[in-house]
């Protein structure tokens, strides 16, 4: 089975082309003893997975105004009636489990949405402005113009060397903050060494020897 795109004339003129039927397997065909409300296909919506789609009336050629090579009446799941031609529908594929033609849809429902892509991607790229180079644009002469005076300026008061220049003020070491040179608290006098050694003696006669609050009596 395909499905072929084929021309819709209309009073002898070309309008434009829809989508048919060929090759229909036997166990696809709808017949008149197809029960009514079973779920089909029409041809336009071939590659359409989540759509539904359910036979009203089948009629052949002659039998209903409107229908003079015959035709389906199938009501869509918004409620909607549509008329198509004996070659537009066949029973879904789902309903008997017709492997080969879901499978068919499957490859084509792919080859459908990658196709959207490439067309997607595209029409991005085109909406892309295009200026025929690469990179940063162009800086304005004017501005170019003033980085350069800046460049030559700056290379004249360096005399041509980078980075920032020696300093010529004179460095001043600070003095030691002590006499001997030493880091930290100085260290005690004699004479006030030997007043806390008697501070201390004091204190120990006092308590006779022993360390913390004596115990009330």
């Amino acid at each position: 089975m395909k499905v072929i795109e084929k021309d819709l004339v209309v009073s002898g003129m070309k309008c434009g082309v829809f989508s048919a039927y060929e090759e229909i397997e036997p166990e696809l065909l709808i017949t008149p003893e197809t029960p009514k409300m079973s779920r089909v296909l029409p041809a336009p919506f071939f590659y359409e997975k989540r759509l539904f789609f359910y036979l009203i009336n089948r009629f052949e050629p002659g039998q209903k105004m409107g229908f003079s090579n015959g035709g389906f009446e199938v009501r869509d799941e918004g409620g909607a009636l549509r008329s198509y031609d004996l070659d537009q529908v066949i029973i879904h594929p789902h309903v008997i489990k017709h492997q080969k033609t879901l499978d068919k849809m499957a490859r084509k429902a792919e080859k459908e949405r990658a196709k959207r892509e490439r067309q997607y991607k595209k029409a991005a790229k085109a909406a892309k402005p295009k200026h025929g180079k690469r990179g940063r644009p162009a800086l304005d002469p004017a501005v170019k113009a003033a980085r350069a005076a800046e460049m030559i300026a700056r290379a004249e008061r360096s005399g041509g060397k980078r980075g920032r220049p020696k300093s010529t003020t004179p460095k001043v070491v600070k003095a030691p903050n002590s006499v001997s040179g030493r880091r930290g608290r100085p260290a005690l006098t004699p004479e006030a060494l030997a007043a806390r050694a008697q501070a201390k003696a004091a204190v120990r006669a006092r308590s006779g020897g022993k360390r913390g609050r004596p115990k009330n009596k």
